[in-house]
């Protein structure tokens, strides 16, 4: 019987001692697969890592404004939307309440697009906005050309059809004047006469204003022309406290003609010193801008609202009480004739930066 119950136990003890060491095979392979399954979790994960972060690369790299929002919380933004101010721009499309559309605001023209995400992200929003302030001011710039143009023609067509009963007017009065007649008489007559040359000279100076201007081309150097129109128009600043700082980073000589360029840039620093209250400032920089060469003009003034930006270059429009409203469309004649273009930005009560782009290839 104990020799029995030894077998026993002895045969019990082997089949614990094969369970035992199945149980450790087991569990040494149980461990190198969880060993090679934690391997494949960390390569996916790296995986993941790096194909988030691509992914995050290609949405900071992308020319455009992304946000993603959540209710009125904000999940991600891209570095383009930083840069644009996405708070102020997010909280104009709160405001706008539809899904597309354009806005501005201190940085530039946005043209936005939002819709909502899908595939289990429900309530969140993603707001992608694009900024074409560039193609704006290019579509203004080609507006207005394309009216002052039409204006000009028009003004250039009145013009001659009232020079021709002038030229008879003339004729006849000239006519009566050689005849008898007493003092009083030759007087009235010599007051239209003076009325009507008057009139004459008033729609020649129009006629100019609306023809395309004939340069004479010269070599000379931008940034010397600009120093010395401005410290001309100095004295004209009266009792006002402005300060006026130049600054050029381009010193070579160009083509232009100095002194239609000298009467465009005195309006522009006229106007900039009528913008300004009894204290100011006034910054002009000549700047090397690759093709072109920009001559800015910017002030602290009293500013503009948008209306009235979009109509300064219109011949007769002033805010001035006695201004003419020719001056702005002077200049904008003599640059275009230069084959430049101006671009106009202000925010009404804190001031103006007008930008003259001439070519530097005009020879």
């Amino acid at each position: 019987m104990q020799s029995s119950e030894t077998e026993l136990l002895k045969n019990a003890f082997e089949e614990f001692v094969k369970a035992s060491d199945s149980l450790t095979s087991y569990y040494l392979v149980l461990e190198e697969r969880i060993s090679s399954l934690n391997k494949e979790i960390n390569e996916k994960n790296k995986e993941l890592e790096k194909a988030k972060e691509s992914f995050y690369n290609i949405l900071n790299s992308l020319p455009v404004g992304v946000v993603v929002q959540h209710g009125k919380s904000t999940i991600f933004t891209n570095k383009e939307a930083e840069k644009f101010g996405w708070t102020e721009f997010c909280e104009s499309l709160d405001q706008a309440g539809s899904a597309m559309g354009e806005v501005r605001n201190g940085k530039g023209y946005f043209r936005w697009r939002k819709s909502s995400l899908t595939n289990g992200s429900s309530g969140k929003e993603v707001i992608v906005f694009e900024d074409v302030s560039e193609i704006q001011k290019m579509k203004e710039r080609s507006e207005r050309d394309e009216k002052l143009r039409a204006m000009g023609e028009m003004a250039a067509r009145i013009a001659h059809e009232i020079k021709n009963p002038l030229g008879s007017m003339q004729l006849f009065l000239s006519m009566i004047l050689r005849g008898k007649m007493g003092r009083k008489e030759r007087e009235y007559v010599n007051s239209v006469i003076f009325g009507v040359n008057t009139i004459d000279r008033i729609i020649n100076n129009l006629l100019s204003y609306t023809r395309p201007k004939t340069i004479a081309l010269r070599e000379a150097g931008i940034s010397g022309i600009v120093k010395e129109t401005l410290d001309f128009m100095s004295v004209s600043v009266g009792g006002k406290d402005v300060k006026i700082r130049f600054s050029s980073s381009y010193e070579d000589r160009m083509w232009f003609d100095p002194d239609l360029l000298k009467l465009a840039l005195m309006n522009f620093i006229s106007n900039a010193f009528e913008a300004l209250s009894d204290k100011g400032s006034l910054d002009v920089a000549v700047r090397d801008e690759g093709k072109w060469v920009s001559i800015m003009f910017a002030d602290d003034g009293v500013g503009m609202d948008e209306e009235t930006r979009r109509n300064i270059f219109n011949p007769f429009f002033t805010t001035k009480d006695k201004g003419v409203g020719l001056g702005l469309f002077i200049a904008h004649n003599i640059v275009k004739a230069h084959d430049g273009y101006i671009e106009a930005e202000s925010i009404e009560g804190k001031g103006s930066c007008f930008t003259i782009y001439l070519p530097k290839g005009r020879s």
